[in-house]
């Protein structure tokens, strides 16, 4: 049921793009976020209410400074807001009557701001990228759904060597060669589909080999996060998937490093 709701969704939004698609993803990042910070609070402390404003305040400010919407001064708006995030969350601390866990709480705050809300973000900027940022957007969905399922059914089947089994005990290294080559696949066939003349055929395998990597890597660095303070899923919003954060995960270094390949070679 969640896949019958997600699934259209996701895809109606990434089509109309603009505000649609920003509205979306600025609630997937804020649940997201939520999630992070009540994980950490499991096992850390923080600055929850400061974290989840500065991380929706960053994902806002990407989104202004990549798309028509902005950009502001020059896209040194997201630069500034990074930078000068470090006075309140400082100043929380100086303020507070006990420095007791201070660099804990400023370290597990800022590190959540980023995970979340600057990664994400990302996803708005590739959706807004000229030319073909849409066929790029569901490329990386395609792409990571494919390969999410492909390990899954091979590592079920194959599986006998642990990939990383003090995160992730279930993985295996068939498992993620299975997605890797799935993945390889759904790149390839999305190209055939309706990426004809955006990317070449080899263009294609490359960065599927590439986003099947990178996007498991984003998978286990999340299990990292729930294996230490000892959960099995970042929330249970979505029945049978876990969090927001659980079906986001692969693209918290998928998303910007699609991005910037964009940017560097694509431009």
């Amino acid at each position: 049921m969640t896949a019958i709701v997600g699934i259209p969704l996701i895809v109606l939004s990434v089509y109309w793009g603009g505000i649609p698609f920003f509205l979306m993803m600025a609630g997937v990042t804020f649940l997201a976020l939520r999630e992070y910070f009540v994980l950490t609070k499991m096992k850390y402390q923080s600055q929850p209410v400061i974290g989840i404003a500065a991380g929706m305040a960053v994902f806002v400010f990407i989104y202004l400074n990549g798309t028509s919407f902005g950009p502001l001064a020059d896209n040194q708006g997201t630069v500034a807001l990074l930078t000068f995030l470090l006075i309140p969350l400082c100043a929380r601390e100086v303020f507070r009557s006990s420095t007791e866990k201070a660099v804990e709480r400023l370290a597990i705050t800022f590190f959540g701001i980023f995970l979340v809300g600057w990664t994400l973000a990302h996803l708005l900027l590739i959706r807004a990228f000229r030319p073909g940022g849409m066929q790029f957007m569901y490329f990386l969905f395609i792409v990571i759904w494919v390969l999410d399922t492909g390990a899954y059914v091979v590592g079920k089947r194959f599986g006998r060597y642990k990939l990383a089994p003090a995160v992730s005990p279930k993985k295996t290294i068939e498992g993620a060669v299975g997605g890797v080559v799935t993945g390889m696949l759904a790149a390839m066939l999305c190209r055939a589909l309706f990426m004809r003349d955006i990317i070449s055929m080899p263009e294609a395998a490359m960065l599927g080999l590439v986003v099947s990597i990178v996007s498991q890597f984003s998978d286990l660095s999340e299990s990292l996060l729930k294996r230490d303070v000892g959960v099995k899923d970042s929330a249970q919003l979505l029945p049978g998937h876990g969090g927001m954060l659980d079906r986001f995960d692969s693209f918290l270094f998928a998303a910007p490093l699609m991005y910037y390949y964009l940017t560097l070679f694509k431009k």
